[in-house]
């Protein structure tokens, strides 16, 4: 588990689907994938951290731009999740995306779930079939960096 004090400030932060990259002062990248902040990569000597974390902000509203459908999934996955139940949810998600109840009842229903109603699912499981049929699996999974 990386120290937040211990790599100087914080630049920014890139939330992608499931993910989010933490640009610090001293070069380093972290990341926290709902387990806590883990180090990622540093930046190779020369690198501004700041042109860093800006470009990897404009590579991501790049691509939510060319793709609404998977930035509706995206933005709607954030509303309902937060960032440690994220990837399970998302993955529940991706497993069966016509089955809303079998989502819920994975995901959300327990003592560690999702804290998620079933209209939520149910929108979720829609925005996520939305962006299926708008794009490659690829595209929803902006999460990738």
């Amino acid at each position: 588990m990386a120290k937040l004090s211990a790599h100087g400030v914080e630049i920014g932060t890139v939330s992608y689907l499931t993910k989010s990259n933490r640009y610090m002062s001293d070069g380093h990248v972290l990341q926290n994938a709902g387990f806590g902040w883990k180090l990622h990569k540093k930046l190779k000597p020369g690198v501004d951290p700041v042109t860093a974390y800006q470009n990897a902000q404009n590579r991501l509203y790049g691509r939510l731009m060319e793709h609404p459908a998977a930035a509706a999934y995206r933005a709607a996955l954030h509303d309902v999740a937060g960032l440690n139940k994220r990837w399970r949810l998302n993955q529940t998600i991706s497993m069966m995306p016509d089955d809303p109840d079998g989502v819920w009842s994975t995901a959300c229903d327990g003592w560690d779930g999702v804290s998620a109603s079933l209209e939520d699912i149910v929108e979720l499981c829609r925005l996520y079939r939305a962006a299926l049929g708008a794009a490659s699996r690829a595209a929803i999974n902006i999460a990738t960096e």
